[in-house]
């Protein structure tokens, strides 16, 4: 009897530690302070690997953080746990946008919102997976479309004086300076597409370019493939996001009506 009670009072104690770890990892998100809080919920879920409440925080946090797989991991984790939880249901579901996998998300989407209609949480996603699938068959349309002079078969002789050809002439006349203008207006658009990730982007392009950079490279470590990963990474989200509206862009819950944002968010 004794024993039964002292494994009873551990498991409180256990409960009363992981809930004071999350609720101090909450308190750093609210800061964002992002790293502070992941250490945080890691050590919680240390305690207890199935922690409902830990699982969706972290998974909040990972997103937060950009490591969309990681969210969707703890997402996925807490939902095998409890199938019906609206919280773990959202935090896959934004998972899956941020991966870039609309079709599953705008299902997840749609399930939150059958389940609780009330929460604008679920109609706004529904709103930006929908638009994001339509953005992105409208791109693949537009690429696959040949462009109106090929359509025509109209060549323009070297003599033509048109507008259009006069326009090109200006433009071979000052061939640096456009591309100098052209690459301070992708820099630009870049650092507002991704913001702080943009400065990392340019670091890693410029480190590919270094000589020297393939003699760091080891038979455990090549650090040019992580280097490339990540500048692909990059490139991708970075067109993800110019596909986007506003609405769609990175979540600010500032940004939202109040009835937008459970009391659990």
């Amino acid at each position: 009897m004794p024993r039964k009670k002292q494994k009873v009072d551990t498991l409180e104690e256990i409960e009363t530690t992981i809930k004071l770890l999350c609720d101090q990892s909450n308190n750093h998100m609210k800061v964002r302070e992002y790293y502070k809080a992941l250490k945080g919920y890691n050590k919680a879920l240390e305690l207890n690997n199935t922690d409902i409440n830990a699982l969706i925080s972290r998974s909040k946090c990972y997103l937060l953080l950009g490591e969309a797989s990681k969210a969707l991991q703890d997402a996925e984790t807490a939902l095998a746990e409890d199938k019906n939880n609206i919280r773990a249901i959202y935090q896959k579901a934004e998972s899956l946008y941020y991966l870039g996998q609309f079709e599953q998300s705008l299902m997840f989407f749609h399930r939150g919102l059958r389940a609780r209609p009330e929460l604008a949480l679920f109609r706004l996603g529904v709103q930006k997976t929908q638009e994001a699938i339509e953005n992105t068959i409208g791109t693949k349309t537009r690429a696959n479309q040949p462009s109106a002079t090929a359509k025509s078969g109209v060549s323009r002789k070297s003599g033509d004086n048109t507008p259009k050809s006069q326009a090109q002439s200006q433009s071979q006349s000052q061939p640096g300076r456009q591309r100098a203008t052209k690459a301070d207006l992708e820099r630009r658009n870049a650092r507002k597409l991704l913001g702080e990730l943009c400065v990392d982007k340019e670091y890693l392009e410029k480190l590919l370019l270094h000589p020297d950079l393939i003699r760091a490279d080891t038979n455990t470590e090549n650090i040019s493939a992580l280097a490339k990963e990540a500048v692909c990474f990059l490139n991708k989200r970075q067109e993800f996001w110019r596909q986007q509206r506003p609405c769609t862009a990175l979540p600010n819950h500032k940004n939202l009506p109040n009835d937008a944002i459970p009391k659990w968010f």
